[in-house]
């Protein structure tokens, strides 16, 4: 989950900390949901926070306060304005799907008593960049490992 990002329901104990209006139409203070604080740009940028699909950079912070219809995120998945409920519809991560592929051969030579084995591994095949912690209290955001080749030649006696 990712309770402490920014949603507009004023309705539920999450969310009315950071849904405002602008204009007379429903917006979105970009603050931590959790504290009250304002997010930083490196926090917005971390989440792949967008305000009318301009990303936060690492040192430039989205519009304060966001129309509601134009916050989203690339790597949240964010309710829809109105719609967040802490129990059944709460700020997520994005669902993500990996591939890792793995081939390798255990008697490479066919060997009765000295064997060689090698294998090949890829790790996030497709090298998807995704999201799978955020804010942690103790190690802020995580993310999936990018691509990783290795290869693995062994010897057995």
């Amino acid at each position: 989950m990712a309770g402490s990002t920014s949603c507009y329901n004023p309705d539920t104990a999450t969310c009315a900390v950071t849904s405002t209006t602008l204009n007379g139409l429903p917006a979105i203070s970009l603050l931590n949901t959790v504290d009250g604080a304002p997010l930083t740009a490196d926090q917005e940028m971390e989440a792949g926070l967008t305000c009318n699909g301009v990303s936060a950079t690492l040192t430039q912070s989205l519009p304060r306060p966001c129309l509601a219809s134009e916050f989203g995120s690339t790597l949240l998945s964010i309710p829809a304005p109105g719609t967040e409920n802490d129990d059944h519809n709460p700020q997520r991560v994005a669902p993500r799907s990996l591939f890792d592929l793995s081939v390798g051969d255990d008697n490479l030579f066919h060997g009765d008593r000295y064997k060689w084995s090698l294998r090949f591994d890829v790790i996030n095949l497709t090298n998807k960049v995704a999201l799978y912690n955020r804010l942690s209290t103790f190690s802020g955001a995580h993310y999936v490992t990018p691509r990783t080749v290795s290869a693995t030649l062994s010897f057995h006696f």
